[in-house]
Parts: C-alpha cells; sequence; structure tokens
C-alpha cells in the first residue's frame, strides 16, 4: 500500500481490528495529528466529547479532535467506526453533527477558514466553513417523500492510509499552519511531511 506516513504511524493504525469498535480509531488518529501539530509548539490537539442523543440518560457520546492555536480552535476531526461508512443514516449523523460544530465554533475561529474533517474509519470527508458564507460541501436537503442520500458516500472519497489523502491531509495542514503564522509572524512552525523522505519541514516566511 502506497502511503506517506512514516512507520510509527502506520504501526498504530495497523493495531485496528479487523471488527472495529470507534475508540480503536483514537489512538491512531491522536498520534497522527500529534505529528501533524507538534505539541512542543503553539498548537495543542485536545480530545473533546459530546452525547449524540438529546436524552440526557443516552450513553452515546462523540469524540472528536481539536486542534488549538493557543486557545482558539483552528482544526476540527470528528472519527465514527469504518463499518458505518455504508450506512445512509450514520452518514447523515456524522455530516450534521460536523456541521453543527463548525457553525458553533466559527465565530471563535481566528483563522478566515476553519477546516474540519469527517473521518469514518479511514474514509475522509473534508469541510470548509467561513463567516457569512455557506459550509462546502453543501448540505443536501432531505425530502420527507423521497429515499434523499443526504451524505452521499462518494464524499469520503479518500483514505488516509493512501497516497491521495495522505497529501490531501498534508496540504490542509500546511495552508493551517501557514494562516498561522501570519497570526505570530515571529513562531517557526512545522509545515508538513516530504513524500519522499518523511522528515518534517519547517517554514518560516
Amino acid at each position: 500500500m502506497d502511503t506517506v506516513w512514516p512507520l510509527s504511524i502506520l504501526t498504530r493504525f495497523a493495531t485496528i481490528p479487523a471488527n472495529p469498535r470507534e475508540n480503536d480509531y483514537y489512538a491512531p488518529y491522536n498520534k497522527l495529528l500529534n505529528v501533524l501539530f507538534p505539541p512542543d509548539g503553539p498548537f495543542t490537539v485536545g480530545p473533546q466529547t459530546y452525547p449524540i442523543a438529546e436524552s440526557p440518560e443516552s450513553i452515546d457520546i462523540l469524540v472528536e479532535y481539536q486542534v488549538f492555536w493557543g486557545d482558539a480552535p483552528v482544526f476540527i476531526l470528528e472519527i465514527r467506526t469504518g463499518p458505518k461508512v455504508g450506512l445512509v443514516s450514520a452518514r447523515e449523523e456524522a455530516d450534521l453533527q460536523i456541521r453543527r460544530r463548525l457553525r458553533d465554533l466559527i465565530g471563535v475561529c481566528p483563522l478566515s477558514k476553519l477546516h474540519a474533517i469527517s473521518a469514518i474509519g479511514t474514509k475522509l470527508c473534508f469541510y470548509t466553513a467561513e463567516a457569512g458564507r455557506a459550509i462546502t460541501p453543501p448540505r443536501i436537503v432531505a425530502d420527507d417523500q423521497l429515499t434523499t442520500d443526504t451524505a452521499p458516500l462518494g464524499r469520503w472519497d479518500c483514505d488516509v492510509l493512501e497516497a491521495e489523502g495522505a497529501a490531501r491531509l498534508e496540504a490542509l495542514v500546511y495552508e493551517i499552519h501557514r494562516a498561522c503564522a501570519q497570526l505570530d509572524p515571529g513562531e517557526r512552525l512545522f509545515f508538513g511531511y516530504s513524500h519522499e523522505s518523511h522528515m518534517p519541514l519547517e517554514g518560516t516566511d
């Protein structure tokens, strides 16, 4: 499998069993995020938990990771278990949840854009929010009279463990780092991985 991640990350993802639970994905994604947003710099990767159902008696929770610049969110990653990617209802729930989070946090994000990823297993769907503009990709409105798929499978169109998905994630991380650098031009930032060497690149411009 063609990948661009260091062996330590691939080894962590390889621990995910064939019939995974949602929490089997937490450690691999946590490790990946802490490599992309190193904790010895201005970024902090923080897990957040939220109840999925409205009922206070519900034990169903959603775990997401937020990346903070200082104390302000600049990136969101929400995780669902891999087998759910084939379920229309699971994709719709994931899509609605991440749109709610983007609406909640765009007002406190210091950047002009707040990026988010819905990860269902290792499949990724990329979202972007800007104040006063529609979230992309656009929401598909359900029709009670039709079997409308409001979160098509094709939107989770790349895999974090494959070359295309890794490259898209790296490009997004690079964009976030550069945008954050404009907030504090004196800060030396990590700017992703070289596909050839897996060595971190730093930028100062």
